[in-house]
């Protein structure tokens, strides 16, 4: 294909998107809705539904080292190894230089929209931050998986995820954000689902990986909804790639047809009831979305695959103005997989209550990309308070009035509740600077994973990679 229409396609090739061009790019129901902006005077009572999408595997430098304003690759706070070097100079035995630095993952040359899910499993999360040194992820990869563990320090840029960019312009971005436990997707969805992995082994955890020995049998955060009265729904189809953990709850599987847990946790949707659902202003007050597999953008499948199913839920929020004028949407992401990330994650003191399983502290976990994207979240912020996906849960505490008892203290000390994303009495927001053509990306994608070589690891050559320059506003 062209390089011209290459970049049609897949976006702005240098800054921040802008101008009428990038406006043309928008879906117009976006374009329209977001520009009427926010009321001036506007409270957390303006909000009527919360939608809650997590997707896969993906840390936030991985995605957004790159974005300028963010606290990224040029990170003045970057912490130190014990060798005295920066962190992104990570030891590498393999390696000629004696380390590995984070290196583009070029979807110009290569298919590097595809690359290798590395191990995220539990010991391996915990060797890589090795008590807070943060200098064993090319050990603890290379063992874990083989050839593939380089490619934990590869990163994207606005040419390979302009969406995702798009988004994070557009709306507010959370660069403070970690995932809640070091370990892989069930234990990370069982914190944004129900606040706990049951530390203490009382009713079916501790849970460390994506297994279930038996049923799990303590409250959900979906239950105590549906206790208070409050309307709630998780949008799936049949291919929900294993990301429903109310399934994996005995309550759940013990439901029958017309039991509200079975009717809103347990069935599988047609493609795109989400979306009839928002446009058609029949949203529950909570809604959590559930990708299918190949939308996942799990490694291994398309961040341009996961771009599109993103949109589509966004445009269909956005298609009629007095949903979007009362619907916050966030988007967040399980966990890093085996991904780099710079940033310490906090960890609690030894012996702190209901945070350490073995001897070992659960998490946080590393560094996830969340956008929140709202009518009062336009323009392009970033807000750097600490948060985990516990967070979200005591978001919905104040949306809702519906306590989550299982969130421990530390986390509540530790976490904020998302509230200072929310800048409820400024002014009209701007209009967003989406891309509109997330099929054609998609289908862009899928040729070049079709015909081009795989992504090629670093040589002997190594740079250190650039962060966009300029600022961004902060909340």
């Amino acid at each position: 294909m062209a390089e011209l229409t290459r970049r049609r396609l897949l976006g702005s090739t240098a800054g921040a998107l802008g101008g009428a061009a990038a406006l043309s790019l928008l879906p117009p129901s976006v374009q329209k809705a977001v520009a009427a902006g926010p009321p001036r005077q506007g409270s957390l009572r303006d909000i009527e539904h919360v939608v809650l999408l997590m997707q896969e595997n993906r840390s936030f430098d991985h995605y957004f080292g790159t974005l300028s304003g963010v606290r990224g690759f040029d990170d003045p706070r970057a912490h130190r190894l014990p060798d005295g070097r920066s962190v992104f100079y990570q030891p590498d035995a393999a390696n000629p230089d004696g380390y590995l630095l984070p290196f583009h993952l070029d979807t110009k040359s290569t298919s590097a929209q595809a690359i290798p899910s590395t191990s995220h499993a539990w010991a391996v999360q915990h060797q890589a931050w090795n008590g807070g040194a943060m200098d064993q992820w090319l050990p603890a990869h290379r063992a874990a998986d083989g050839a593939n563990g380089p490619y934990v320090m590869g990163y994207y840029t606005r040419d390979d995820i302009p969406f995702q960019f798009a988004l994070a312009e557009t709306f507010t971005i959370c660069d403070n954000y970690f995932c809640s436990m070091m370990g892989p997707t069930w234990p990370n969805r069982l914190y944004w689902m129900t606040g706990t992995v049951d530390p203490s082994g009382t009713k079916g955890g501790p849970i460390t990986s994506n297994a279930a020995p038996s049923p799990y049998r303590w409250t959900t955060y979906a239950e105590r909804l549906q206790a208070a009265g409050v309307d709630w729904k998780v949008y799936q189809e049949t291919d929900n790639y294993g990301t429903n953990m109310l399934s994996e709850f005995q309550q759940f599987q013990d439901a029958k047809p017309g039991d509200p847990l079975y009717d809103r946790a347990m069935v599988a949707q047609p493609a795109g009831t989400f979306e009839d659902d928002a446009r058609n202003d029949r949203l529950p007050a909570v809604s959590w979305i559930l990708p299918t597999s190949y939308q996942s953008e799990h490694p291994d499948y398309l961040p341009a695959a996961g771009a599109d199913f993103v949109a589509s839920k966004i445009e269909a929020v956005a298609a009629n103005p007095k949903v979007w004028a009362k619907t916050a949407f966030i988007l967040n992401y399980d966990e890093n997989d085996g991904l780099f990330d710079h940033v310490v994650p906090p960890t609690p003191k030894a012996g702190t209550a209901d945070e350490f399983i073995d001897g070992e502290p659960i998490g946080a976990g590393f560094r996830v990309p969340a956008i929140i994207v709202s009518p009062w979240t336009v323009g392009g912020w970033v807000t750097g308070e600490a948060f985990d996906h516990t967070s979200v849960l005591q978001f919905l505490e104040h949306f809702t009035g519906v306590e989550e008892p299982n969130i421990s203290q530390w986390r509540r000390r530790t976490f904020g509740d998302l509230l200072s994303a929310f800048r409820f009495s400024d002014a009209r927001g701007t209009a967003p600077k989406l891309p509109r053509n997330t099929a054609e990306q998609l289908t862009e994608a899928q040729q070049e994973v079709a015909t081009l070589p795989k992504p090629t690891l670093p040589g002997a050559a190594q740079t250190f990679p650039k962060q966009e320059k300029g600022n961004r506003p902060h909340v």
